[in-house]
């Protein structure tokens, strides 16, 4: 199948948005825009071999990668308390991966697209020799309260985190199949407003995207190890000795969680009054930035928090 014909496989099943004008075929999308509100603009890619491979026990199927590619965008566009708009979808086909395979990447970059309400307004589409990749551009909107960014955070802010955390490249493919927490997002900003401070999604591991909130807030940070959400897969790794689950849980990433620093109160307010399926739990504190970034473990003791975090290589 020629590039023309993949546009016009892509062309059939658009996804759209009120706020599309012009879509697909284009050489521009066209939207409308509420000019009172904050525009979250975000550009993430996946590659093949750094973000998915294609081969071996952890082979990601083309519906998954195109999964990921927009769910990975989608995570960053609930890190700024943001909702989803519309996205562009470059593409780049390694030679011999075939028509079927390009068909069914297009039904994970439409089905996460659809399950999420966000238009895919267009995009282009190469093949040739390297590695796959998808690259996705995404475009979100921010309530008229304005968007959550890592700085921000203050001392005695509480550490609200989303969901399990660890074990994301574990037999389970975690990170291909998350869920991006875009209603988590929004159900934290309706409950409790201004009062999240700063946010970050979890995707270069809990205990490096810590120090990246830190160091964009100018505070320190103290972690609960007894509190912390370790998904099974983590502790499935620890008990086949893969690691500790600890060390899975801080350092893994790829585990598209929301880590939040919420006013004290309102996430007092939060947490009592939580609703949604996906866990929400208090794992810690904002300190001031001379206490450092610190792991407060199990028997009481204070460590420093390890700089552990994914590498995505170079």
């Amino acid at each position: 199948m020629s590039e023309l014909d993949l546009i016009r496989f892509f062309r059939k099943y658009p996804q759209g948005h009120p706020w599309l004008k012009v879509g697909p075929g284009h050489d521009c999308a066209i939207l409308k825009w509420d000019a009172d509100r904050d525009l979250a603009f975000k550009i993430d890619q996946i590659v093949e071999d750094t973000h998915f491979v294609l081969a071996g026990p952890e082979a990601a199927s083309p519906m998954e990668v195109g999964w990921k590619a927009v769910a990975k965008a989608l995570s960053d566009i609930a890190a700024a308390g943001a909702e989803p708009v519309a996205a562009t979808v470059a593409v780049h086909l390694r030679k011999g991966l075939g028509d079927a395979w390009a068909r069914e990447l297009h039904g994970g970059i439409a089905a996460c697209c659809e399950g999420y309400g966000l238009a895919l307004a267009g995009g282009d589409i190469t093949s040739g020799n390297g590695p796959a990749s998808v690259c996705v551009s995404m475009i979100g909107q921010c309530t008229k309260d304005g968007a959550w960014t890592r700085g921000g955070a203050m001392p005695g802010d509480v550490l609200v985190l989303t969901g399990q955390i660890g074990g994301s490249r574990g037999a389970a493919k975690k990170h291909l199949i998350f869920e991006p927490r875009i209603k988590e997002a929004r159900a934290i900003r309706e409950a409790v407003g201004a009062g999240v401070h700063a946010c970050i999604d979890v995707t270069d591991g809990l205990s490096r995207d810590a120090g990246h909130l830190c160091a964009e807030s100018g505070c320190g940070v103290e972690i609960d190890e007894a509190a912390l959400p370790i998904h099974p897969d983590a502790l499935a790794m620890e008990k086949a000795g893969q690691g500790e689950a600890l060390e899975h849980a801080l350092g893994d990433g790829e585990d598209f969680e929301l880590l939040l620093a919420i006013e004290h109160a309102a996430a007092d307010r939060l947490l009592a009054g939580w609703k949604l399926a996906t866990p929400l739990t208090r794992i810690g504190r904002v300190t001031k930035a001379s206490s450092g970034r610190t792991l407060k473990r199990k028997a009481g003791a204070i460590e420093a928090l390890p700089d552990r975090g994914y590498e995505h290589g170079t």
